[in-house]
C-alpha cells in the first residue's frame, strides 16, 4: 500500500481496549494513542482498511464520522502532524480544550518557525493570559500548546 493511500482517523474505543489494540497490531494499522485521551486512538490506515475495521470491531471502536456524510471522516495530514508534535509534550504540559468553544479557533492562521513545537500550525489564542497555538482535529478535539514567544511565530500560508 502506497502512503499516499493512508489517511488518518479519530477513533474511541467503547469496551475490549486490549483486544481493539491486538487486531490493530494483527493487522498492521498504525494507530497512535495519547494518555491524557485514554480512550481515543488516531488511525493512519487506507479507506478500505477502515471499512474494514468498522465490520469488524463494529461493537468495540467507534469511527468518528462527518455528521453530513455519515462517513468516517479523515484527518488532513498538515493537522495530524501538528497534533502529534504537540500531544506527548511533557515539559509544560499541553491543554485539552472543549470543541464546544467557537473563540478559540477564529484568527489568523500561525506557523511555529522554531523551537520544541517548529513546524506546529494553528490559531494564536491568550488562554489563561498566555499566548499559545491552538490546533482543533476537525470537530473532536482541540490542543493548546505552552507559551509560544511571539518572535518564534509566522503568518501561515
Amino acid at each position: 500500500m502506497q502512503n499516499d493511500q493512508l489517511k488518518w482517523f479519530a477513533t474511541r474505543t467503547i469496551r475490549e481496549k486490549s483486544y481493539v489494540l491486538q487486531y490493530l497490531e494483527y493487522e498492521g494499522i498504525r494507530h497512535v494513542g495519547i494518555s491524557d485521551l485514554r480512550t481515543i486512538f488516531f488511525l493512519q490506515c487506507s479507506d478500505a482498511a477502515i471499512q474494514r475495521l468498522k465490520f469488524d470491531l463494529y461493537d468495540k471502536l467507534l469511527i468518528y464520522r462527518d455528521a453530513e456524510k455519515h462517513a468516517p471522516e479523515p484527518i488532513p495530514d498538515q493537522v495530524m502532524q501538528t497534533f502529534l508534535i504537540m500531544a506527548p509534550f511533557h515539559d509544560e504540559p499541553v491543554i485539552y480544550l472543549s470543541v464546544d468553544n467557537p473563540g478559540f479557533f477564529e484568527g489568523k492562521k500561525k506557523k511555529v518557525k522554531s523551537g520544541a513545537f517548529a513546524g506546529c500550525e494553528g490559531i494564536i489564542k491568550r488562554i489563561k493570559g498566555e499566548r499559545r497555538l491552538v490546533v482543533k482535529i476537525n470537530d473532536r478535539a482541540a490542543i493548546a500548546t505552552p507559551y509560544i514567544p511571539k518572535e518564534q511565530l509566522e503568518d501561515a500560508e
